[in-house]
């Protein structure tokens, strides 16, 4: 909550002939506009600065636990192990979406994944996964592609620049991976989703 504004300072005034006006005293230049400096600080620090951080919005950042459920008939899905999700060595391809809940109006900066890929033998690589935050309208007329992952640890930003609008637009993660006809593990530990 905001402080309401009750101001401080009052100029007392100098009286012709009587008053000499001087840097220094008790009624002096210096010691007026000190107090006036100080207004201008708390009119600053209590009140406007606090009202502009609500309006320009501060960074968020989510950091998501990729909870995965399969989204392809039949089911190739990925296996949820306590806090990350696995496409174990022996699976051809893991396929996965996981709704994601943004704050209404920011605006979405970027999206890190945190992972890793390891190949069963170091010879045969085994490609990244593809991972993407996408939205669809409420009606479900065509998933709009926001941000793609490019590299582990590395923050991708959006394609175009894109405004959450919760009541136009669901927000979700698609994660999809296959092993390239090579066998090995892609481990998904976090997604994080920055907005302001």
């Amino acid at each position: 909550m905001i402080n309401e504004y009750h101001p401080l300072f009052t100029h007392q005034d100098w009286i012709d002939n009587e008053d000499r006006v001087q840097a220094g005293g008790e009624k002096g230049l210096n010691i007026r506009f000190h107090n006036l400096e100080a207004e201008f600080r708390t009119i600053a620090d209590d009140h406007l600065n606090p009202v502009i951080d609500k309006i320009a919005g501060k960074q968020t950042v989510l950091s998501l636990v990729p909870v995965l459920a399969p989204n392809t008939s039949p089911p190739a899905a990925w296996v949820l192990n306590n806090d990350f999700a696995q496409k174990p060595d022996t699976a051809a391809e893991a396929h996965g979406i996981m709704s994601v809940v943004l704050p209404d109006g920011a605006a979405i900066v970027s999206m890190t994944v945190f992972g890793s890929v390891r190949p069963a033998d170091p010879t045969k690589p085994v490609p990244l996964p593809g991972v993407h935050l996408r939205s669809n309208d409420m009606a479900s007329t065509g998933a709009v592609p926001i941000i793609d992952f490019k590299a582990f640890g590395e923050p991708a930003q959006p394609v175009t620049p894109t405004t959450v609008k919760n009541s136009a637009n669901k927000y979700f993660v698609e994660a999809d991976a296959t092993s390239g006809g090579n066998t090995g593990a892609v481990t998904l530990n976090c997604i994080q989703i920055v907005c302001q």
